[in-house]
């Protein structure tokens, strides 16, 4: 495959990121102190005396490795985005679109393995969504944003 072509499968090239996403970044700012670039997660921006992590990453939960795994996972893949900042994640907000024949059973493992690997990590939900959608299958089904605070000084940037 060519780096100037999208791929069938796995992310996009350093090529086409700088070709069609870096220069549409909507209204810059100054308080951007880490903004999007290929292959990193995190994005940093200062307000006040303090730098704020965001992170986002898509969750794909897979029935056959079991409703708890996937949860947990979910959880530990996008804090440890913001730890090898050097951050530490204290809000999370969660988007949860869920297949039609996820069962009200299966969704309360899901939610409460999160509501547990949240509250054992520090993190608080403060905002979400969750609904069910028709051709929304797995395993791609939640995405997730989180974020973290540290005074300026203490900062790793990625």
């Amino acid at each position: 495959m060519e780096v100037n072509q999208i791929p069938e499968i796995g992310k996009i090239s350093p090529a086409i990121f700088n070709e069609l996403i870096f220069p549409r970044l909507g209204a810059k700012s100054e308080k951007v102190l880490v903004g999007p670039q290929h292959g990193v997660d995190v994005g940093i921006v200062e307000i006040g005396d303090k730098a704020v992590s965001f992170t986002t990453d898509p969750v794909f939960i897979v029935p056959e490795y079991g409703w708890e795994r996937a949860a947990w996972f979910a959880i530990h893949i996008l804090a440890s985005d913001a730890v090898t900042c050097g951050l530490k994640p204290k809000f999370l907000s969660i988007d949860l679109n869920l297949p039609m024949e996820m069962t009200k059973e299966q969704l309360e493992i899901v939610w409460d393995t999160m509501h547990q690997e949240c509250k054992r990590l520090g993190i608080s939900v403060i905002c979400g969504h969750t609904a069910r959608y028709e051709n929304c299958h797995y395993p791609m089904v939640v995405g997730l944003l989180s974020l973290a605070s540290v005074r300026r000084m203490n900062m790793s940037p990625p």
